[in-house]
């Protein structure tokens, strides 16, 4: 895809400032040359935004409907199917990728790595998904997301120290966390806190802190020259081994029998293509807009919670939620009027 911007009209002699002075040798200007980089960075970022929304609008709507299927199903029968029939079908489509990295062995490491913390951070989630409410766990997995981000990025990718404005927003975002934690302890979340509550939080936390190194571990590939569907082909190794060891083998063919339109539309909807747009986000911009993109999921889940006759909708869970958009919106409208 190729994105083209137009000249801006000419300026006289005299009118040069910033990153579109001339170059003087003998008092003679050097040719000016046409601004496009500005544009497509702009472009870039915008069409990299998208993806990420588009994925946190899908996966919301998912992550609602797998948390009202797991209450009464197996869920660890459900994951296993779901992701060896995601690993299959990525495999499939990297038979037609256009990658040519090599296998270096920095790469593999990365590898390894992404497929420990992809399967902490799936089989996290959808098991936090099962005991808490889901926009409360989305708000968990999000509000620690940027503050990992941030330093993470900084000592994998070797960004060097983070800008002021990044410390600010995460410590920010985490702050709220807190304010959630203090909602479900308090009995004011949609779902009634009860034993398991704790256990569900736990992993949410737990699967946020992985969510922030995938990200960074999905953008070093990338920058070492992996395509995207070498990328998703390789990353669920772990998950499913994990399952393996959890599953209940006397009770797969069963579920899979009586459920297989669910699974089949939990794998759909919350795994294949909300990660097919991911990465194409995550392939335009830096991995700390996607965490700030993200962090907007919790108030579009719990907008799609109206649609669980089993959540009370809860206005404290709202205010933390729409707290949180507004932090990360306003962080990442900056970000785009920097690339402009």
């Amino acid at each position: 895809m190729t994105f083209q911007t137009k000249r801006g009209p000419p300026r006289s002699k005299g009118e040069f400032t910033g990153t579109d002075a001339p170059t003087w040798f003998g008092g003679r200007a050097a040719p000016r040359q046409p601004q496009t980089n500005g544009g497509r960075s702009t472009s870039r970022f915008a069409l990299g935004v998208l993806f990420v929304a588009l994925y946190v609008v899908l996966s919301a709507a998912g992550e609602v409907y797998a948390a009202s299927y797991f209450q009464q199903a197996d869920l660890f029968v459900a994951l296993l199917v779901s992701f060896a029939a995601v690993c299959l079908s990525f495999n499939l489509l990297a038979g037609h990728g256009t990658g040519k990295a090599r296998a270096t062995k920095p790469a593999l490491v990365a590898f390894v790595s992404l497929n420990l913390v992809t399967a902490i951070s799936w089989i996290g989630l959808f098991v936090g998904l099962k005991y808490a409410e889901p926009a409360i766990v989305v708000a968990f997995m999000v509000a620690l997301g940027p503050a990992a981000t941030v330093w993470l990025n900084a000592l994998i990718r070797r960004k060097g120290i983070p800008p002021a404005s990044d410390i600010i927003v995460s410590a920010t975002i985490a702050m709220i966390g807190g304010y959630m934690i203090w909602i479900s302890v308090s009995g004011n979340a949609g779902v009634q806190w009860g034993p398991q509550s704790s256990f569900g939080i736990v992993l949410a936390i737990v699967a946020g802190l992985s969510l922030a190194l995938t990200n960074i571990l999905v953008k070093l590939l990338f920058d070492c020259g992996f395509s995207g569907r070498q990328v998703l082909a390789h990353r669920f190794y772990g998950t499913i081994l994990l399952l393996l060891g959890l599953v209940d083998y006397s009770s797969m063919m069963l579920e899979i029998s009586q459920h297989w339109r669910a699974i089949a539309a939990i794998g759909l909807s919350t795994i294949i293509v909300p990660l097919l747009l991911i990465q194409e986000g995550i392939r335009r911009v830096e991995p700390f807009t996607v965490n700030m993109v993200l962090s907007t999921a919790p108030v579009i889940t719990f907008l799609f919670q109206y649609f669980d006759s089993r959540i009370v909708p809860s206005l404290h869970t709202f205010i933390g939620n729409v707290l949180i958009t507004i932090v990360a919106v306003g962080n990442v409208y900056s970000q785009y009027r920097r690339t402009a």
